[in-house]
């Protein structure tokens, strides 16, 4: 029988990592994406899976519970990963899919992302033809967009939490304060909320935002066409993810913010 060993603190960011952009309902020792981690780092994926589900019961963001059985390594990573996930994104690039990322997949999704930095797309074609330090911090910021994204559209249940829309092409995982105004923050899922493409836009540009109880404002601004179109909502009040809420705060930075803009363009 083999003997048993305890999780270091590498192994547990690379599960807190996997558990971050896994659905509960496939949290299972058959997942391939576990396997595949179980193989990484010599686990079994059993013990993988069992990580994973008790990674769940420290996460304070869900209403459901994993197995009370996270250690004290868990749970002071997982409190790292909260303050700075810088960690956890490590690891993450560490995945077999990233070691070598193509150089048209970085600009692609530097045009993805550019309303939250308008400098990514220039970025992007100067990571095309140079070499060294900017070659490495786009691919560290394409990777972090990544993880960003796999996170919130996790959340969600890959659905937009205003319309329900389900294909993944049309959604995106939208900052609340933008990934340019908000270095700390712009790997914090609570800083994150997953929209159509049409409501991503009005929210980065201010046109849109959302009161204490996730309710749709749209500024008086907005002519009649665009508001129609941005009113065709179930409810006009967000779904709410399965765990990581929209932060309060980064909610109501946007909304002032979103009130600034539309007093600059009445006067």
């Amino acid at each position: 029988m083999p003997e048993r060993r305890n999780w270091s603190e590498s192994e547990v960011c690379h599960a807190i990592a996997l558990y971050l952009v896994t659905d509960f309902g496939k949290i299972d020792k058959r997942n391939s994406d576990i396997i595949e981690l179980a193989a990484r780092i010599g686990r079994t994926p059993s013990a993988v899976a069992l990580k994973l589900g008790n990674l769940a019961a420290i996460d304070t963001s869900i209403p459901q519970r994993g197995m009370v059985n996270a250690s004290a390594t868990d749970r002071r990573v997982w409190a790292e990963f909260l303050t700075d996930p810088a960690s956890v994104l490590d690891v993450y690039r560490q995945q077999p899919k990233f070691e070598r990322l193509p150089e048209i997949e970085i600009a692609a999704a530097a045009m993805e992302t550019q309303t939250q930095s308008p400098m990514l797309a220039e970025d992007a074609v100067k990571y095309l033809h140079q070499e060294g330090r900017e070659r490495r911090v786009e691919s560290t910021q394409r990777i972090g967009q990544d993880f960003f994204r796999k996170m919130i559209l996790t959340s969600y249940r890959s659905r937009c939490a205003l319309t329900g829309i389900e294909d993944r092409r049309l959604l995106n995982a939208s900052h609340i304060v933008a990934w340019k105004d908000d270095p700390q923050n712009r790997l914090n899922p609570s800083n994150g909320i997953c929209l159509n493409a049409l409501h991503d836009r009005a929210f980065d540009r201010h046109l849109i935002t959302f009161d204490e109880d996730y309710r749709m404002k749209i500024a008086d601004h907005v002519p009649q066409v665009a508001r129609r179109e941005l009113e065709r909502v179930d409810s006009g009040r967000l779904e709410l993810p399965t765990r990581f809420l929209p932060g309060q705060s980064f909610l109501e930075s946007h909304r002032l913010e979103f009130f600034e803009k539309a007093r600059t363009i009445s006067i």
